[in-house]
């Protein structure tokens, strides 16, 4: 009878396995179904993120893009363009955009600032926006100040002077290193013009476009060397830009550049004994000059560029200072002067005490007068 039993019993007992082990093995089975469905339903959900924050730019990068559109070029063959430029990420998903927006005209030939930041529809507008394809060369000179290259736009028709000054005074330009707190908004781009020579489109729609070519350049030549020179100093980069610009206005001949820029230190490190930098060129800005003697009046004027008034740098740049200038303001000079005096070929006489100072002022004087002398009598 027992014998019979455990007979009868164990089949039962391996069926009750088999059973669990098809539970178990259906357990399993819905486990990795739900694993498999959720990575899928979290790839899936952050492609959607990316494209949307493509199309709709949620949180984007804001550098600005220089991009010129050749002629008979159409927002669908634009999408490659714009891809490679680092505006969209996803040319595909523009091309979808366009057409189902259905806007696919042509765009018009031209240069176009864009922000990464920037929506596909705002892209698609900009870039459908009437501007000029007629181009003019124009050539900044060093230390041009910003007032000088907006008159230097006006003479060449490259635009109006409502255009332009809005451009200056209005526009969010998105560069990072105009971001660092400066004293006021207005002229926060002096400085940061570099002086070149550059290609642009005429235009009121195109100015934007040309100062970003400046700023942009600036970002170039605002290289390694110059930022690792700050950083021993111990300057930002609005002082650096600030200091190449007094050297920029100051210096005449090249290899006095570093020697100016290492007075210029010299006073900024014995503040007890040299309060003020007494730098002509930027009390001339201040008064809103760029040449000419300065009179006693001149030098009791209440502007905060008044470097024989006020200690310390000036509140910024004076001009648009050239990468010569830049680099001797990063990479001084290490001398014992304090004082320099100009001589009228354009070089300059350095001293480290004020009584070489009234002796270099007097040489200075009597050239002068020998030049002077010399053109009154034609030789």
């Amino acid at each position: 009878m027992e014998n019979m039993e455990n007979q009868q019993t164990q089949p039962v007992q391996q069926t009750r396995r088999r059973s669990r082990r098809r539970k178990n093995s259906g357990c399993a089975g819905t486990v990795v179904y739900v694993i498999a469905v959720l990575g899928i339903s979290i790839v899936l959900s952050l492609v959607a993120i990316f494209v949307a924050n493509d199309v709709f730019a949620f949180v984007k990068d804001d550098a600005v893009k220089e991009i010129t559109v050749a002629e008979n070029t159409d927002v669908l063959s634009l999408a490659k363009q714009l891809d490679d430029e680092g505006v969209i990420n996803y040319g595909t998903i523009f091309k979808l955009y366009v057409r189902l927006k259905g806007d696919n005209e042509s765009v018009l030939a031209g240069a176009y600032a864009l922000n990464p930041n920037m929506d596909y529809g705002q892209i698609i507008d900009t870039l459908a926006n009437s501007t000029s394809t007629e181009t003019i060369q124009i050539t900044v000179p060093e230390g041009y100040s910003t007032m000088q290259i907006k008159q230097l736009l006006l003479d060449e028709h490259v635009c109006t002077e409502e255009a332009i000054d809005e451009a200056l005074n209005d526009y969010e330009f998105k560069h990072e290193f105009l971001q660092e707190e400066k004293p006021a908004k207005q002229g926060w781009l002096e400085g940061y013009l570099f002086p070149d020579t550059y290609e642009i489109y005429k235009g009121n729609s195109t100015v934007v476009s040309s100062l970003n070519k400046m700023l942009n350049n600036f970002d170039e030549k605002y290289d390694d060397e110059i930022q690792a020179g700050a950083e021993n100093l111990g300057m930002s980069m609005h002082d650096i830009v600030t200091v190449a610009s007094l050297i920029e206005r100051e210096a005449q001949q090249d290899g006095e550049r570093a020697t100016i820029a290492g007075v210029i230190y010299n006073r900024l490190n014995n503040p007890d004994s040299f309060p003020y930098l007494q730098v002509d060129a930027s009390v001339l800005y201040g008064l809103g000059r760029t040449s000419g003697k300065l009179s006693e009046e001149d030098l009791q004027s209440d502007t905060p560029y008044n470097l024989y008034t006020k200690q310390g740098l000036p509140p910024g740049p004076i001009c648009n200072p050239g990468y010569a200038s830049l680099y001797a303001a990063s990479h001084p000079e290490q001398h014992n002067y304090f004082y320099y005096v100009a001589m009228p070929d354009g070089s300059h006489l350095f001293a480290n005490s004020y009584a070489e100072h009234e002796a270099n002022i007097a040489a200075s004087n009597a050239a002068q007068a020998a030049a002077a002398s010399a053109e009154g009598s034609g030789e």
